[in-house]
């Protein structure tokens, strides 16, 4: 069973399973300040069976109505999450940007809950599990918001934050046959028995972002003992929206993992490149 996983940024990543492909929280319109610079674009994107999206924010949502529309292909989301990409699509939250989004493709987007399971093929089921976003730290908060940039541009960030609220949010569990991959949008550690669930998965993708490192570090580690992987995946830890974001330092994960969980196996993914990964 070959394996395949292409980080793209933030918590967007295409998932291959023997030639099936799954894309996750796609985002390719990144600012111009954004680093590392993404090579691929959503144009180059094609032979995707179907798309998942773990809430509304704008760097989880933006780009999802033109894979509807484009490649005709479902996308899995909560109904908030739906009515952002309407809402984006037909100009509703910044009003120059308009971009077609039929009937069709509206149709495309699937509304799911917590604990839907949506199968892709006989090999492959997706099951949406209940999570919740990252509660920002004071000295997050006080880092990003009351930077000089952020208060230079704050009136056109706003119908970004406005535009997108979050609605429900997912994590999801691959199964690949036996293989449990499990994924978050968002680092949210506080649902025990829901993450007790995937207990001894294969592969953990940790969405290493919006905290303070101190409390990261705790968050993730809480995460990976209830879940026990044998593979730890950092992902979202790229600086995907300067002035709100920043390239995250992964050395505190990585003495953690070393310490306190030295069976399991950390794969730093490169951007844009797509790496095989053996269970």
């Amino acid at each position: 069973m070959t394996i395949k996983i292409r980080w793209l940024g933030t918590a967007s990543y295409i998932l291959s399973l023997n030639g099936v492909n799954l894309l996750f929280d796609p985002f390719f319109s990144r600012n111009e300040n954004a680093t590392p610079k993404l090579k691929t674009q959503k144009e180059d994107i094609s032979d995707i069976s179907g798309i998942f999206i773990s809430h509304g924010h704008y760097d989880h949502v933006c780009n999802a109505g033109w894979f509807a529309e484009n490649l005709d292909i479902p996308i899995y989301c909560s109904e908030t999450a739906k009515r952002n990409i309407i809402n984006w699509a037909e100009g509703k939250i910044i009003e120059n940007h308009i971009e077609s989004l039929s009937e069709r493709a509206k149709n495309n987007i699937k509304i799911c809950n917590f604990y839907d399971k949506i199968n892709i093929s006989e090999e492959i089921t997706v099951e949406v599990i209940k999570s919740e976003h990252i509660r920002f730290d004071f000295k997050t908060v006080l880092s990003r918001v009351f930077s000089w940039q952020f208060l230079k541009e704050a009136k056109s960030l706003l119908p970004y934050g406005k535009g997108f609220p979050k609605g429900d949010v997912f994590g999801f569990c691959t199964f690949f046959n036996e293989i449990k991959i499990v994924s978050f949008g968002s680092l949210w550690h506080k649902y025990v028995e829901e993450l007790q669930k995937y207990q001894l998965c294969d592969i953990f993708l940790v969405p290493y972002a919006g905290n303070s490192n101190k409390h990261m570090v705790k968050k993730t580690d809480k995460m990976i003992t209830i879940l026990q992987p044998k593979i730890v995946i950092p992902i979202h830890w790229d600086n995907f929206f300067p002035p709100i974001s920043r390239i995250e330092d992964l050395e505190p994960l990585l003495k953690l993992i070393a310490r306190k969980f030295p069976t399991a196996e950390v794969l730093i993914p490169k951007f844009d490149d797509e790496m095989t990964v053996n269970i």
